[in-house]
């Protein structure tokens, strides 16, 4: 058996140095090989030796997040190739975008194809049962499947962007009201109704200053696109 790294009680596994990036990425970094080693007490290339590039602890780091959206998934409901299928798909959206929230520095990541086959095929069969379950196949499921792929990666990208935005333009950065001035100040007067312009104001920046608001809006959005769905 191999010797323990100074500093360590245990032999490094793939999971930890995945668990450990996700967690550096958590921090606000975009952590290198060497930032990794040291984090976790061991030489770079103990590193390099579960993993042959940085390009693929990324892609690991990112199966993690979304591993914790398939749990978050089956723990609400259940076996998702007997629940019911809207139900699945709104539960997945809604993990989807909170977990990318959640994490993120790492969102950007967010299309890496996983390194598992096991998981890609997994999260593959749950989409095209629920999709036929719902009464959409064929080339029509593919339509509907991009339309859904579309509204709940781009509004968590959205969300994680202005989140990452903020952290790093930080005061200098202008807040919710500010930014409402700037908007009113660039209108053409007499064009909208004061209170239609009002209310898209406030939709803009929800994400950050409403995101309970923010979430039901998402799921109400997607329930909709999901009953359009069941009328094709």
């Amino acid at each position: 058996m191999t010797r323990l790294a100074a500093g360590r009680t245990t032999h490094l596994e793939r999971e930890e140095i995945a668990a450990e990036t996700l967690r550096l990425f958590d921090e606000g970094g975009d952590p290198s090989i060497r930032q990794l080693a040291v984090a976790l007490n061991v030489t770079p290339s103990a590193i390099y030796h579960h993993f042959p590039s940085r390009a693929e602890i990324v892609q690991a780091a990112v199966e993690m997040v979304w591993r914790e959206i398939l749990t978050e998934t089956t723990e609400k409901v259940g076996n998702p190739f007997e629940a019911d299928p809207v139900e699945v798909l709104t539960t997945i959206g809604m993990a989807t975008r909170r977990a990318f929230i959640r994490h993120y520095s790492i969102t950007p990541y967010m299309a890496a194809v996983p390194r598992s086959d096991e998981l890609a095929a997994a999260g593959m069969s749950i989409f095209a049962n629920v999709f036929e379950r719902l009464g959409v196949s064929g080339a029509k499921a593919g339509e509907a499947f991009h339309s859904y792929a579309s509204y709940c990666i781009g509004t968590a990208l959205y969300a994680a962007s202005r989140l990452s935005a903020n952290e790093v333009l930080g005061s200098e950065h202008p807040g919710h009201e500010k930014l409402e001035e700037f908007r009113a100040e660039a209108g053409i007067e007499g064009t909208s109704a004061p209170e239609t312009r009002a209310a898209l104001d406030a939709i803009l920046d929800i994400s950050e200053v409403d995101p309970d608001r923010d979430d039901e809006l998402f799921e109400v959005g997607l329930r909709q696109m999901l009953r359009g769905f069941a009328k094709v």
